[in-house]
């Protein structure tokens, strides 16, 4: 097996991947809101543990994992109702505490009652980022339709490369824009508001994952 790079292969999955990144979804907001409630040490955590969860997802497409999930429906199942009942439990917590927050600006600043550490901010990004396991199977399709799965092992891992840096630049977009002060100022003015439709976005990527899963 060749370990030459394919660079017109890598050039069609950036061009796709570049297009998908931006798309809304658990991990974006996620960041938005560690962005606007907590300060930028646990927010640049938090984003690590996400990127390490999305390659992770990464590496499994590369390995083949997605046949594995097709050949296994109770564990395409078991993995996918984990993270959906992850996505809800963190939005109702959500919920729960814009219920709480009192009208005052520095009240209910942090993301949990107690101080959150380091491991615990890496594994809610890591957590939220392998909660939808079922992204093994669209990122698959992504490495087939741009040569990935076909191409060199080589190009197969600049590929995750370019996947991990493009999604890191993103995500480290998103949480300098809403750390910016003013954008916190209005989070603060209107935070019982936000906290309960952020929970109730997060209830709806995880009702949809569990939707979607028994259904199938």
């Amino acid at each position: 097996m060749t370990l030459a790079l394919d660079a017109s292969v890598l050039w069609t999955f950036t061009l796709m991947w570049l297009a998908i990144v931006p798309t809304p979804g658990a991990n974006s907001l996620m960041v938005t809101h560690l962005a606007v409630t907590r300060p930028a040490g646990d927010v640049a955590l938090a984003i690590l543990g996400n990127l390490s969860g999305i390659l992770l997802l990464a590496a499994f497409a590369l390995l083949g994992w997605a046949a594995l999930l097709e050949a296994f429906p109770w564990l395409r199942l078991a993995v996918t109702i984990f993270g959906a009942l992850y996505l809800v439990y963190f939005g109702l917590r959500l919920i729960v505490r814009g219920l709480a927050v009192s009208s005052s600006p520095a009240a209910g600043s942090n993301l949990a009652e107690a101080p959150a550490g380091a491991l615990r901010m890496i594994g809610v990004g890591f957590v939220t980022a392998v909660s939808n396991a079922q992204a093994i199977i669209f990122i698959t399709s992504i490495f087939a339709v741009s040569g990935i799965l076909s191409a060199s092992v080589a190009t197969g891992l600049v590929a995750l490369v370019i996947m991990i840096g493009c999604n890191a630049l993103y995500l480290g977009l998103i949480a300098w824009l809403f750390q910016r002060a003013a954008v916190r100022q209005f989070y603060q003015r209107f935070r019982r508001v936000l906290e309960g439709s952020v929970g109730a976005l997060f209830v709806f990527f995880g009702g949809r994952l569990l939707v979607r899963a028994l259904i199938r």
